[in-house]
């Protein structure tokens, strides 16, 4: 086990000037896609930032020039974030999807989007990044957050209704983050060994990737300010709907197995 004492230091600036890459994997699920972007253009203006969208092998193989068409910065805008998508020919999973645009980008800091979210809070990408800097000024070892949100899958400290939200930030004594919306800098995968796992479709990459990061002295936690709208499971309830013998739950299900091999 590596120690917080002995792991290599995670250089980190003044968030309100860093420069953030949101990286959105998707499944078809378009009209979620274009509201999600939409909801942040229209509100983020906190930090300079670009989102990449990872098409994950949609049916739609022209959805990428839409976007493109759609969400041109204005010529005569100041603040002009890049709105790009790349596309898998195979589908890879959420993890798969992640890693591709992680790949595909190097933005100092990484916030990671599920597709059915919807930001209402136009200072959420900022409160994430301060709950981290301040753990950070605190020496305590948490280098991902997550927002709150009215659905946080099974972390319970996420879960709360936007009207609820009271500024006090969590640390994860236990559990992991779904992901769902998180982020961390981009410098943390060089020292865990590597980035999220790849498992087919989805599931168990947050459990792993929360094993892995406590292994090497890092923590998770929530930021307390910070919230989000997610409707949840909109990609793989659409997946199961398609799949009418069962084989993409059963193979989402064999995940874990994945999962704890990795572990062990």
């Amino acid at each position: 086990m590596v120690s917080v004492k002995n792991a290599k230091p995670i250089a980190i600036s003044s968030f309100s000037k860093s420069r953030v890459d949101i990286i959105i994997p998707f499944h078809a699920q378009y009209d979620k896609v274009t509201s999600l972007i939409k909801s942040i253009l229209l509100s983020v203006k906190s930090n300079p930032y670009q989102i990449t969208l990872v098409d994950d092998c949609s049916d739609n193989k022209d959805f990428h020039k839409e976007i493109h068409d759609q969400f041109k910065p204005e010529e005569r805008s100041i603040f002009k974030p890049i709105v790009r998508c790349i596309r898998n020919e195979k589908q890879l999973g959420f993890g798969g999807s992640l890693k591709a645009g992680f790949e595909n980008t190097n933005l100092p800091w990484v916030l990671f989007m599920h597709s059915d979210c919807l930001v209402e809070d136009p200072n959420f990408m900022l409160e994430m990044g301060r709950s981290l800097l301040n753990w950070r000024d605190q020496k305590v070892p948490v280098k991902m957050v997550s927002a709150c949100s009215n659905n946080s899958g099974d972390c319970s400290l996420a879960k709360k209704d936007k009207k609820d939200v009271e500024g006090k930030d969590f640390i994860l004594e236990e559990g992991s983050l779904p992901l769902f919306c998180s982020m961390c800098h981009r410098d943390l995968f060089k020292h865990i060994q590597g980035f999220i796992k790849s498992y087919p479709y989805a599931w168990y990459e947050g459990e792993e990737l929360a094993f892995r990061m406590k292994r090497f002295g890092f923590q998770q936690g929530v930021s307390g300010k910070s919230w989000i709208r997610h409707q949840g499971a909109a990609t793989i309830k659409y997946l199961w709907q398609k799949d009418k013998t069962g084989e993409i739950k059963k193979i989402m299900e064999q995940n874990r197995d994945l999962c704890i091999q990795d572990m062990r």
